[in-house]
């Protein structure tokens, strides 16, 4: 954050928190925290962000994001500590990237915001520190438990503008001029918290009035010190809006520490808040919506193309089965030929040589045949590994055919949405790809759903792995997420799998082709998976019963996870954990 804009943040933070009544922390992201405070109006929140290539802190513009499980050391210490403590004073060291929180207390908590070095301390009423949000090898001294707190060193090649005389300036500039430097780069590289948007301003202005960069520079820094100048953001009216739908980039959108000197009033380019903490927190809520919005789009799309890949992968293997499936018409011929040659049948071995009725040369087949068992015995067997070999065929077929269409489908998918951007086309492609069966965003947040599609694309509650046949096997983490793969995302024809006589997750075998039984390998790793991960994990064997999802149903009332089965079959198997895909 840069600290021109940082000064005026925190002295607006001060003004409208000062003397407040701290009421809650919520850390809503491992990098997030939202400080709600009580004042005579209402309550008001200071967001702090840690994200590393984007450290802020302001007063939030957008509604607070899901927070699921998250807990930061100083965010529960805070909890603990300064829950009802009066905020005393906002401050921001001139010569420091920080913010400073001050309770009445003694106790103290400092915002960090250097890029990439951003962090958050909690000091106690002597200055030690108490806990550290995060714990880098760079400053393990300086921010040790226990040892009085020191702001972290500024780099020794910037040059501090504030106190500087024009005339200083000036000859620091000409200075790096002489080195083959420009004035902008030289403020925006040497000069402590100038940033690039600054050195634009003030070269800007200094051209436009013919005034020596020296003396704007100079004239600027004094108005943001007494407060005569308030940091703008150039971009789209509704950056929010704008976030959302997937049009706003870091290259769209500045934020300058002041209104250049000649925008026309009411410019519509020009975006302002009630004060600098509220126009910090647009520009900066507006980036981090922004990349979260990209963020959950890539990672649809990742999603969408893992699972093309491996239904290419199946259809590879399905293709290479269907090459060495043995041929089901021999069986019937065998069949057929001993019958017609009864009479003239020979037993040779393990064989039965008749004759050929498809040969016009009176020729003579040699028909392979078990000991023991009758030529009549020996056609029945025939026939039956002629109707198996012919079903085992067509399913294969089948199979083939049914991967093929879907890979379609979703390499029609992933073009239709290469380009996703916006919350709506978002949401479009998730609802695509959970009617092709892919688990995406199964449970909503208790925030709204505005808020929660801002999250990253989730498989909550249910992990997803592949079988060697490449069906998919989903398996529940705990009674309402059984609950729901069940009776929510599981299909009728769906396979359920469940340890016998304990309790244990529910484990759903993917039937896309609405076979009667899985094929055997599949069936197998689905009733190890349903064993591991039951109360039956640790057991050399274990029972596990399975049947189609249509004859599972929940009892009325019945606590969730619980079913009753109508008819199942039961697998004895050694608990094993399945491969992630």
């Amino acid at each position: 954050m840069d600290n021109l804009v940082l000064i005026r943040v925190a002295e607006a933070l001060g003004a409208s928190l000062g003397r407040s009544v701290l009421r809650d922390v919520r850390d809503e992201s491992h990098h997030r925290s939202r400080w709600i405070f009580e004042v005579p109006e209402g309550t008001r929140s200071l967001l702090i962000s840690l994200r590393p290539e984007l450290p802020w802190i302001g007063r939030p513009a957008g509604r607070p994001v899901a927070s699921g499980n998250h807990s930061s050391p100083v965010g529960a210490l805070a909890r603990k500590l300064l829950r009802g403590a009066v905020l005393e004073t906002v401050s921001k060291p001139t010569f420091d990237r920080v913010v400073r929180l001050d309770f009445a207390d003694g106790h103290a908590v400092i915002a960090e915001l250097a890029t990439h070095g951003a962090n958050l301390v909690m000091l106690d009423a002597q200055g030690r520190t108490l806990a550290t949000a995060r714990r880098p090898r760079s400053a393990q001294e300086r921010l040790a438990q226990g040892a009085v707190y020191a702001s972290p060193r500024l780099p020794a090649r910037l040059t501090m503008p504030f106190g500087k005389t024009a005339g200083e300036i000036d000859r620091l500039v000409e200075d790096l001029d002489a080195q083959g430097e420009s004035a902008f780069e030289a403020l925006r590289r040497h000069f402590f918290g100038i940033g690039t948007a600054g050195a634009n301003l003030v070269v800007d202005e200094a051209r436009e009035t013919a005034r020596s960069v020296g003396t704007v520079l100079a004239e600027r820094l004094l108005r943001l010190e007494r407060g005569q100048d308030d940091p703008a953001i150039s971009g789209p009216e509704d950056l929010l809006k704008a976030a959302e739908d997937g049009r706003l980039s870091s290259d769209d959108v500045t934020l300058l520490p002041w209104t250049p000197r000649e925008t026309a009033a009411g410019d519509a380019s020009l975006v302002q808040r009630a004060d600098a903490s509220a126009t910090a927190g647009l520009y900066y809520e507006a980036l981090e919506r922004a990349q979260i919005v990209e963020t959950r789009a890539a990672g649809m799309r990742e999603l969408l193309r893992k699972e093309r890949d491996r239904v290419w992968g199946a259809e590879q293997k399905a293709e290479s089965d269907l090459e060495s499936f043995e041929d089901p018409e021999r069986y019937r011929r065998w069949g057929e030929a001993l019958l017609a040659g009864l009479g003239r049948a020979r037993r040779a071995g393990e064989a039965v040589r008749v004759p050929d009725p498809y040969s016009s040369d009176g020729g003579e087949l040699l028909v392979p045949a078990e000991p023991g068992l009758s030529v009549q015995e020996v056609a029945a067997a025939h026939f039956r590994r002629h109707r198996r070999a012919k079903r085992g065929l067509e399913q294969a077929e089948a199979r083939m055919r049914s991967l093929g269409e879907r890979r379609a489908r979703l390499e029609r998918l992933a073009d239709k949405f290469d380009d996703t951007s916006g919350l709506d086309a978002i949401e479009d492609l998730a609802a695509a790809m959970r009617s092709e069966g892919i688990p995406v965003g199964l449970q909503a947040t208790r925030r709204s759903r505005e808020t929660a599609r801002l999250d990253r694309p989730r498989l909550e509650g249910v992990r997803i792995f592949t079988t060697d046949d490449g069906l998919t096997l989903l398996v529940g983490r705990g009674a309402r997420e059984n609950h729901r793969l069940t009776f929510k995302l599981a299909s009728p024809d769906d396979f359920w799998f469940h340890a016998q006589g304990c309790r244990g997750a529910h484990v759903i075998l993917r039937n896309e082709e609405r076979l009667k039984e899985p094929p055997e390998s599949s069936l197998r790793q689905a009733a190890a998976a349903a064993a591991w991960f039951s109360e039956a994990q640790s057991q050399e064997w274990a029972d596990v019963q399975w049947t189609p999802r249509k004859n599972v149903r929940k009892p009325r009332a019945a606590p969730m996870g619980t079913v009753v089965v109508k008819r199942s079959k039961t697998a004895r198997v050694r608990p094993a954990e399945p491969d992630s895909r």
